[in-house]
Order: structure tokens, then sequence, then C-alpha cells
């Protein structure tokens, strides 16, 4: 693995914990309050669900420290994607905070979701968790990244789909809930079959779920809709636990 790419991991690794601080100065906007203006949709989670970024970056600091410092064949086989995924990453939060367009959050998700993806493959390629806490860090970095990118993309669609149709928050909330589920769905199914087995995406897409259903059962009052996604998790992770994973891309 090039030095150069290395040094670039850590300073993105840095800029993932710096760029969402850039409201508290003054520069831009949370995404958290553009999230709910003008009402509360029914396909996000509380605030205190995407907490989980805080540990991707974390994990993701830790890979960086250790291809700058220790690099062996996990990282330089994972560095370029991983690379790509945090770029992707701090464009979509600057985007985000200043710019605030629907189109954009959501084009600028996806190629962090498939850099993600690939180095899950790769990990996935290279057997896995091997038991040892450097492949953990890994396998739980990109997992959990590439389970919580899948949930990012399918509760932005529905936002955009109600912006090109007019729609309020509050307008038409089936259809709303029904778009993210059936994204996330979809996507896990391709995750499953196309990408890797590890449980580590499962957990990021069960919190995100969670989130949801617990949104529409406590902030919305919704609690049929709180339900329907308590279901649509059920039989994802029944799918998932009796007919397994088959990472079939080669």
């Amino acid at each position: 693995m090039k030095r150069s790419v290395a040094l670039l991991l850590v300073v993105v690794a840095i800029l993932q914990w710096t760029v969402p601080l850039l409201p508290l100065a003054g520069i831009g906007q949370t995404v958290g309050e553009q999230a709910v203006e003008g009402g509360r949709p029914p396909e996000l989670p509380p605030g205190i669900f995407f907490s989980i970024w805080s540990i991707i970056f974390l994990l993701y600091t830790v890979f960086a420290g250790l291809a700058v410092t220790r690099p062996r064949f996990l990282e330089s086989h994972l560095a370029v994607p991983l690379l790509a995924a945090g770029l992707g990453n701090v464009a979509w939060m600057l985007s985000a905070q200043m710019i605030g367009s629907d189109a954009l959050n959501l084009l600028l998700i996806v190629p962090i979701l498939l850099f993600a993806w690939e180095a899950s493959h790769r990990l996935h390629r290279m057997g896995g968790f091997d038991g040892t806490l450097r492949r953990l860090n890994a396998a739980a970095l990109t997992g959990l990244l590439s389970g919580w990118a899948t949930v990012a993309l399918s509760i932005s669609l529905p936002r955009l789909v109600r912006d090109l149709r007019g729609l309020g928050p509050s307008d038409e909330v089936w259809i709303s809930l029904w778009i993210a589920l059936i994204m996330a769905g979809m996507l896990t199914w391709l995750y499953a079959v196309r990408v890797s087995r590890g449980l580590f995406f499962f957990i990021a897409l069960s919190w995100g779920l969670a989130g949801i259903a617990v949104n529409n059962w406590s902030l919305t009052g919704m609690g049929w809709l709180s339900a329907a996604t308590v279901l649509a998790w059920a039989v994802i992770m029944w799918r998932r636990l009796t007919k397994g994973a088959r990472a079939a891309f080669r």
C-alpha cells in the first residue's frame, strides 16, 4: 500500500469527526434540523440512532491508524474502497449541511454504499473474521458502514419522492414507509447474495429499522407504521437466519 493512501485515510478519518461540527461554528445547518423541517416523516429514525456514525468513525480511525503504523495485507487490500467511501461520506456531509438538496444527497450516498460494499466483499473473499482484533475491526467497519449506508439510501428515497410530488412529511405516510422498507429489503437481499455473509451488516440494518419503529411509535404516534416496520424486520431476519446468505459474486 502506498504511504500516500494511508495518510489520506488518516486525513479522511479526521474530517469525518470535524465536518459534522461545522454547524456549531455557524457554517451550514445540521442534517437533523433539515430532516424535520416541515414535520417529522415516518421513515426517519430519532437522532439517537444516528449515533452509530460515531462507532463507524471510531472503527475507521483505528483502521487508518493501523494502515499508517502497522500496515498488512488486510489494510492494503481494503484501503482504496474504504478511502473512497470515506471521501464520499465527507462530501455527503458537506452537501447535506451546506446545500441541502435531497436529490444531490441521495446521489452522493450511492458511491458510499458501493465502495463500502466493495470493501465488505473483499473482506469476505479473504475469509471474513478470523479471530484477531485487527480483522474484527475491519469486519465491524465494513459491515456497519455497508448496513448503515443501506439504511441511509432507503430513508432518503421517500424524501426525494415527496419533493418531486410536492408532498409534505405527513402526506401519504404509508407510501413513504413502504418505499423505505422495500428498498431496504431489496438492498439487503442483494448484499446477502452478492457481497458478503457478514453479520455486522444486519446489526446496522436492524438498528436503523428499530429507529424507524421507535419514530412511529413514540414520535409520530402512528403505531401501525411501527408494527409494519417490525414485521418487515422480522421477515428480513427470518430469511437471513433460516436461508443464510450466499455471497455468490466472483
